[in-house]
């Protein structure tokens, strides 16, 4: 796969909006960028959005359809699901269903708040599509100025975008490892900061390395690099997933050096946690982080 220049570009800036400035801007960018008429979609037909740029899609769907934009678009919706289960009920596990969503989909699996242990969190919330419905942030467990929908029979998004939402991870990783950072060099023990602890300053320099890593990936893909057996990089769907997981993982991390602080309503988790739900929507299925890789 090789990405055109300006797509590589949107891309870098994406990642480097989301480390400074987190990402809902971010997000926004990329799609204004490289999806600016209609929201990509993943394999399940799910959508992350900000929720400024819902009237926007709703507009140029009214003028696909030649009809009048009805400014209902974000407008949350109840609709049955194939079980009959209607969207903000509780499941048999106390927590709202998913309209229309397969209980299997990893992108209600993954809505709920990330816990302690790293386990990925328990069941959540999802919504249905533009045609089904849109649940605002506050229903999905998402980043406020997010919204979370599912379209069934919408086309799914180009194979770039998938790394695209890479670029944009590493880029909240990184702001995320900066956040642990500060959180730790202001806390001190024995006189001395965390940041000087033996163990700190090795699993810090683990996800630095990570992060490197992933860049790396990341480059050679976009450009293109070939060596003398053809690509460097595969391109499939399995190492996108694999490349998303590894995202995940230093993500986990840094939480845990972060301790308690990193799993409060409106601590730094919040951010992590919501980047991993666009893995979960737009990436491919594939390994989940489970206990044991944390």
């Amino acid at each position: 796969m090789t990405v055109p220049p300006d797509v590589r570009q949107h891309c870098r800036q994406a990642r480097t909006s989301a480390r400074t400035d987190g990402l809902v801007p971010a997000l926004t960018l990329l799609l204004r960028a490289l999806s600016p008429k209609t929201p990509p979609r993943g394999p399940r037909g799910h959508a992350i959005l900000p929720r400024e740029l819902l009237a926007e899609f709703a507009a140029e769907d009214a003028a696909l359809a030649g009809g009048p934009d009805t400014g209902n678009a974000a407008a949350p919706q109840s609709t049955e699901d194939p079980g009959g289960t209607r969207a903000g009920e509780a499941t048999d596990a106390g927590h709202p269903a998913a309209a229309g969503v397969p209980a299997g989909s990893r992108a209600v699996e993954g809505a709920g708040p990330p816990s302690a242990e790293g386990a990925g969190g328990g069941p959540g919330t999802a919504a249905a599509g533009r045609a089904d419905g849109i649940a605002p942030a506050g229903t999905t467990g998402l980043l406020p100025g997010l919204a979370l929908s599912r379209s069934a029979g919408a086309e799914e998004a180009a194979p770039e975008w998938g790394w695209a939402v890479a670029w944009l991870r590493l880029g909240m990783s990184e702001r995320l490892r900066d956040a642990c950072l500060a959180h730790l060099a202001s806390r001190h023990t024995e006189g001395a900061s965390l940041l000087m602890q033996q163990m700190v300053k090795g699993t810090l320099a683990d996800v630095l390395l990570e992060h490197l890593e992933i860049e790396g990936v990341l480059d050679d893909l976009t450009a293109g690099r070939t060596g003398p057996l053809g690509p460097l990089r595969p391109t499939d769907d399995r190492h996108l997933a694999a490349l998303q997981e590894q995202i995940t993982r230093a993500d986990r991390t840094l939480l845990r050096l972060l301790g308690a602080h990193g799993f409060t309503a409106d601590g730094p988790g919040a951010g992590a946690h919501a980047s991993e739900l666009l893995a979960d929507a737009y990436g491919p299925p594939g390994p989940r982080t489970g206990p044991e890789d944390t």
